[in-house]
């Protein structure tokens, strides 16, 4: 397995070595219960993830607990208080296995189905170590005697199905279009089986924030059928090489097993050997974005 992140990372460092070796050539190129108030600010990363969200989530005082009505895992919205700062916070509890094979309502048929809170904490993780700062900050806390995930509560304008049924259009098409190749590609890493226009979350800044990993980090080896990886951030691309098993396993190992840490890092490769065929088959302006 060391075999395969060395692989990974060496690949990695070949398609931004390529970029760099040839820049004379130049480069171009929430659900409806989480939408926010005309009124409410902005939240950066800096803001929703990181060691102070998470310590927010971790320690503060529940003060209040609500039933949401949208959403099959059943989460329930917390309001947390700490040092004088209330803020909420959606807590999941869902832990469910199905072995055999099970048809999900959106027809599709999956083998041994699993959903869970565990994956939504590693799916944060992940996204921490590879910099791609959309999904909000989640941690490990216990309920009136469950354990399940925190997550920060996610200030959006509108999920995705609404911003579409309203026809409503980004300003900045190319900078839109860049936040949804990067989706796609956390998608295929972690392999998500569950995004939907619901849980992709948009704000008031046109910025996306992702939601809802319970059904992810599944042990397939392959990328996602049907996926549409045909351009690559550059910085993503880095974040990929972060990715090692040893390092995995002490940060996510309470949370998945080892066979889905090595499923990811075999996707891993998969992404970056994908991203080297077309850097060399189109060009760097027509693959790779910063």
């Amino acid at each position: 397995m060391r075999s395969i992140v060395r692989t990974g990372a060496m690949l990695v460092s070949a398609v931004v070595g390529c970029v760099a070796m040839a820049a004379q050539e130049g480069v171009v190129q929430n659900p409806p219960e989480v939408a926010a108030s005309a009124a409410a600010p902005e939240e950066t990363a800096d803001v929703f993830q990181g060691e102070e969200a998470e310590r927010f989530l971790a320690r503060a005082r529940i003060t209040r607990v609500q039933s949401i009505p949208q959403g099959v895992t059943a989460p329930r919205r917390v309001t947390l208080e700490l040092d004088g700062v209330t803020r909420s916070a959606a807590f999941k509890t869902i832990h469910e296995e199905r072995p055999g094979l099970m048809q999900l309502s959106s027809g599709q048929v999956e083998l041994n189905f699993v959903d869970t809170w565990r994956t939504e904490i590693a799916a944060y993780i992940v996204d921490r170590i590879i910099g791609l700062g959309l999904v909000p900050a989640t941690v490990e806390r216990s309920l009136r005697g469950e354990s399940g995930s925190m997550q920060w509560w996610v200030v959006s304008e509108m999920a995705e199905v609404q911003r579409r049924r309203n026809d409503i259009r980004p300003p900045d098409t190319e900078a839109w279009n860049r936040q949804q190749l990067k989706m796609e590609l956390f998608d295929n890493l972690i392999f998500n089986t569950d995004r939907h226009l619901n849980n992709i979350l948009v704000t008031k800044a046109f910025d996306l924030r992702l939601i809802d990993h319970s059904r992810s980090f599944r042990a397939f080896t392959d990328l996602r059928p049907n996926h549409t990886l045909t351009r690559f951030s550059r910085s993503l691309l880095e974040g990929l090489a972060r990715l090692e098993r040893q390092d995995l396993r002490k940060r996510i190992g309470r949370y998945v097993s080892g066979s889905q840490i090595d499923s990811m890092l075999r996707r891993r490769d998969l992404i970056v050997e994908l991203a080297a065929k077309l850097v060399a088959e189109r060009g760097e302006a027509a693959v790779l974005y910063p």
